[in-house]
């Protein structure tokens, strides 16, 4: 259990695990517990972080850990709402008949639960929810379309008729079930730019999120300071409404431009491409750490000059700003971040014969690292994995 778990409600992700999935066969757990040889300025005094980076050579396994946590929150918040015989996006090792499995272990409203799936792309075949109060109490097995095991406050999921291509957290939530909702609720929370397809490279559209601030004054405040923060010659930003040719109405950004005393009003589409990204994403990192939850990124850094990325991190590593807890995991290219992050938030992914595998840079053996050395030049000599070989 954490130390000090700042807020009645606050939502904590602690273990995460995942078994033959993509490129996992024995799979990997990405844990977000700490011992107590983290520094204090890693863990703030808790016995888990609020960040995790993942870093790998190219096609290592990297996006297929966040593909994961993409498919849990997916599943567990929309599996109800989708079509009855629609696959459920789950990808098995080199096409093993085995199911993959999940397993997450995680604090919402003070509670500790643990919640453990088993799917192949057709099917559910295991579903559990565990509570851990002052004692484990198992809620409910489900053993593929029916609940063999419930807890009386959970009878009732046992008149509920299931669908195997649907989490019973779902098809509660659809029944106005208060059984599994805390469970519901927090998987709602895990918000990112990972899809079953990989990286959503798109994101979403510059017009939604400026259609979203016309009117939010407090994260469009938030999203200004941060940007004319980053010194890129940006005074202020505006939202505009447009009359397109067909009558209909969209919403951009202005960037604001002095020179010479005077302001000069610059469209989104002459602005660089990484002031683009951060006007796009920073409304996922303020609505994320306002609720508390998990932002999950691929590819964090892309279009981001390297010193916006502990700036970035710090909103998360920031409790007297991140009040309710959130935390975000993420993919990157850039080493330097290593020495920001340090070996209790950092794991590394490899490959061998296509199978990937993940481990936590505390996990490496022996003094190649220690709180008080560097890690890039490590890192970069390929002392410790997570290099492509070139």
């Amino acid at each position: 259990m954490t130390k000090n778990p700042t807020k009645k409600d606050a939502a904590m992700l602690l273990e995460f695990s995942l078994r033959n999935f993509f490129s996992f066969n024995e799979g990997a757990n990405i844990s977000f517990r700490v011992t107590e040889n983290c520094p204090e300025e890693i863990c703030h005094g808790n016995d888990y972080v609020g960040i995790i980076g993942i870093k790998g050579a190219n096609g290592s396994g990297k996006t297929n850990i966040l593909r994961a946590f993409s498919f849990l929150s997916d599943f567990c918040v929309r599996s109800f709402t989708k079509e009855t015989e629609k696959p459920l996006g789950v990808k098995t090792f080199l096409g093993s008949r085995k199911p993959a499995e999940f397993l997450v272990d995680f604090i919402f409203n003070g509670v500790n639960y643990i919640y453990e799936l088993r799917v192949d792309d057709d099917r559910v075949h295991y579903e559990s929810l565990h509570r851990r109060l002052r004692r484990k109490t198992r809620l409910f097995v489900r053993q593929d379309d029916e609940v063999v095991q419930a807890t009386d406050e959970f009878a009732a999921l046992k008149s509920i008729k299931l669908r195997s291509n649907a989490s019973i957290i779902a098809i509660a939530h659809h029944h106005e079930l208060d059984l599994s909702e805390a469970v519901y609720e927090y998987f709602k929370r895990w918000v990112g730019n990972v899809t079953y397809r990989g990286l959503n490279e798109s994101g979403p559209s510059i017009y939604s999120v400026a259609k979203l601030l016309k009117d939010d004054k407090e994260n469009l405040a938030f999203i200004k300071s941060f940007i004319t923060d980053c010194d890129n010659g940006i005074s202020d930003i505006v939202i505009k409404e447009v009359v397109k040719e067909d009558g209909g109405r969209v919403f951009v950004p202005v960037f604001i431009h002095e020179h010479n005393g005077k302001k000069h009003q610059v469209s989104h589409i002459a602005e660089s491409s990484g002031t683009n990204a951060l006007f796009k994403y920073l409304l996922f990192y303020k609505m994320v750490i306002k609720y508390g939850g998990v932002l999950i990124l691929d590819e964090f850094d892309i279009n981001l000059h390297p010193h916006i990325l502990p700036k970035l991190l710090k909103l998360f590593d920031d409790h007297t700003f991140n009040t309710e807890g959130a935390q975000m995991i993420f993919s990157t290219h850039n080493s330097e971040i290593l020495d920001w992050l340090g070996r209790y938030r950092c794991y590394l992914v490899n490959k061998d014969n296509n199978e990937s595998y993940a481990y936590r840079l505390d996990e490496i053996p022996g003094d190649v690292l220690r709180n008080d050395r560097a890690i890039t030049p490590i890192y970069n000599r390929g002392d410790i994995g997570g290099v492509p070989k070139v």
